[in-house]
């Protein structure tokens, strides 16, 4: 009985140590080919062997390599710095990249690679599910090909030099939840086949010189959060679609040349806090009930464009609301006389440069710093209202008064 459990200890203290010893082969590179392709990398991109020791084994040593069972599966060489030779002439030289088959993360974020993305990029990385080219100085097109990497769910090329129109393959990328194409120099239209891209949860595609409608099939996206189209010169109207947005967060649609209304169906973002449609050529009133059901809102941008009639009383009164710049408009109207409520403290709300008229109300007191200049608002200037407002070019009493009120 005695020899058959030491039997049993024995088989077992062997599987451990097996286990155990096979566990620790497997954090060692066991491929050749990727081994002399790491290093390959190293020589064309100039990296430091401070950060890929020659002499040390890849994927136990090395500064920002990913292994599993033996194979490279993630390359993050990010702000890296060059050697002096390699900081001399660095190009985008990453053919050594089609080695690794089982890559599935590749990252160069704020490391220059003067030059184009390889049109191989998106015929041979087929496992690449992150691919991460942010601030490169990467010039060019972007490939065609990219369509074809098939486990993608990240691309980010913002802040670089791209210029051409957006790939419609890109919208081939069913598994991509963010798309990052910012701060570039992109022109063309808004690919309509990005409305396939249901698992999309952001798209940032502003600070270019895109053109042309907002595609009425963004409105599709379900479980789109972030969308930026700033910095664009986007024109029509925006599509009342956006309203099914219903996961969005953060709408930024801001310094384009968008003209037309502001679609009511956009109450159906209820889960949104920050609205920007500034610096636009929108016009007309705002609808009655698209902020009421908005309760969650944070941060509204409505300056700079031709909006009229009366402003909407709710925005006075949002809980949530910290910060409100409706600036450079005409809307019109008298100030609200509204309850204090303590709880509610906006940090900013600019209404400066509009049509309001009639006294100052205590509900100014509600604000950190409220901005009323550059209306024709009358009467005295109650003490409370002495501090952080701005009160000039108005017809107030004892205050700078505007031309108009002359």
């Amino acid at each position: 009985m005695v020899d058959q459990c030491s039997r049993v200890v024995l088989v077992c203290l062997v599987s451990f140590f097996l286990l155990i010893g096979c566990t620790v082969e497997q954090q060692f590179l066991v491929s050749r080919q990727e081994r002399l392709a790491l290093l390959q990398l190293r020589s064309s991109l100039g990296l430091r062997a401070k950060e890929w020791p020659i002499k040390s084994d890849p994927c136990t040593a090395w500064a920002g390599i990913q292994c599993t069972n033996g194979r490279v599966t993630g390359i993050n060489v990010s702000g890296f710095k060059r050697t002096r030779k390699g900081s001399q002439n660095p190009q985008f030289s990453v053919d050594s990249l089609q080695s690794f088959t089982f890559l599935s993360s590749f990252n160069t974020s704020n490391l220059a690679l003067p030059g184009s993305i390889p049109e191989w990029f998106g015929l041979r990385l087929g496992s690449l599910e992150v691919l991460d080219l942010r601030s490169c100085s990467i010039a060019g097109a972007i490939p065609f090909t990219l369509g074809n990497l098939s486990s993608l769910a990240e691309l980010y090329l913002s802040d670089n030099n791209l210029t051409g129109i957006v790939p419609t393959s890109l919208g081939q990328l069913f598994r991509l939840s963010v798309l990052d194409l910012s701060r570039n120099s992109l022109t063309g239209m808004i690919p309509g086949t990005f409305s396939a891209l249901g698992n999309l949860s952001l798209l940032d595609m502003s600070l270019n010189f895109l053109s042309g409608a907002i595609p009425q099939e963004i409105g599709t996206l379900s479980r789109l959060q972030f969308l930026n189209l700033s910095g664009n010169s986007l024109s029509s109207s925006i599509p009342a679609q956006l309203g099914d947005l219903s996961s969005l967060v953060d709408l930024d649609l801001g310094f384009n040349s968008l003209m037309g209304s502001i679609p009511p169906d956009l109450r159906g973002l209820k889960n949104l806090l920050k609205l920007i449609i500034g610096n636009n050529f929108l016009s007309g009133t705002l609808p009655g009930d698209l902020f009421p059901p908005l309760t969650q809102l944070q941060h509204v941008v409505l300056s700079h464009n031709a909006f009229t009639g009366d402003f909407p009383l709710v925005l006075w009164s949002m809980p949530q609301l910290r910060f409100l710049d409706a600036s450079r408009n005409n809307f019109t109207g008298t100030l609200p006389n509204l309850s204090l409520n303590a709880n509610a403290s906006v940090v900013v709300f600019n209404i400066s440069q509009n049509l309001f008229y009639g006294n100052l109300t205590s509900v100014i007191r509600r604000f950190n710093f409220v901005d009323v200049s550059g209306n024709y608002l009358q009467g005295r200037v109650p003490d409370y209202a002495r501090g952080n407002t701005p009160l000039s070019r108005n017809c107030l009493q004892n205050i700078g008064k505007s031309k108009e009120c002359q």
